[in-house]
């Protein structure tokens, strides 16, 4: 948690100064876990929770920001509404195919995490070009 609250912190901060782009630092921090979580070393795991723990404070701190920030006013509810419903069905469903994949492969497993954190990425890179030609218009 403490990781999680000092990334928050910083992560705050920097949306406050560069927007979105704070954000594009997320899907490393998260691909980066599982090589770190299973090596077996004690140090390498300890690794991999800190920053998964930072990468929970990014997204708390930072994700909903952007949301408001994408969203007019009068719907912002709603949109709160819609992404948090998506956060959750996602990570039900991301957590069976873990689990599905920990049980058959490992190596499956990491890299299936490393490949939507990259289909990830190309999202949020692809939503802050369009958000920015919007406001630039």
């Amino acid at each position: 948690m403490a990781a999680e609250a000092v990334a928050a912190l910083g992560t705050g901060w920097a949306y406050d100064r560069v927007k979105g782009r704070v954000l594009l630092v997320l899907p490393f921090l998260v691909a980066a876990v599982p090589p770190l979580a299973f090596t077996g070393s004690g140090v390498a795991v300890l690794v991999g929770v800190l920053l998964w723990g930072a990468a929970m404070g990014v997204q708390d701190s930072t994700v909903k920001a952007l949301v408001a920030d994408l969203v007019p006013a009068p719907t912002r509810a709603s949109a709160y509404g819609v992404f948090a419903a998506v956060q959750g069905g996602a990570a039900v469903v991301g957590g069976v195919a873990a689990g599905a994949l920990y049980e058959r492969s490992l190596p499956a497993l990491v890299t299936v995490v490393a490949i939507t954190q990259v289909v990830a990425l190309v999202l949020l890179v692809v939503t802050l070009r369009h958000v920015r030609r919007v406001r630039t218009a």
